[in-house]
């Protein structure tokens, strides 16, 4: 049986908004961010704002 979903492609890798948590495609984030050397992808305006308001609290692991 073949599942299909129309949200990636079966190659595509995918990150976690470090904001909401939320799984997306690095081709189609809403923006990314730069932060002490490790590229921040979003799903949303919304998170990246707030990202950009601590970015130390979610830009470390």
């Amino acid at each position: 049986m073949t599942h299909h979903t129309d949200d990636t492609t079966d190659n595509t890798v995918l990150v976690t908004d470090p904001i909401c948590g939320m799984p997306i495609d690095p081709a189609t984030a809403a923006t990314t961010r730069e932060h002490g050397g490790t590229t921040f992808y979003f799903c949303s305006i919304g998170c990246a704002k707030a990202f950009d308001a601590d970015p130390h609290r979610y830009g470390h692991p």
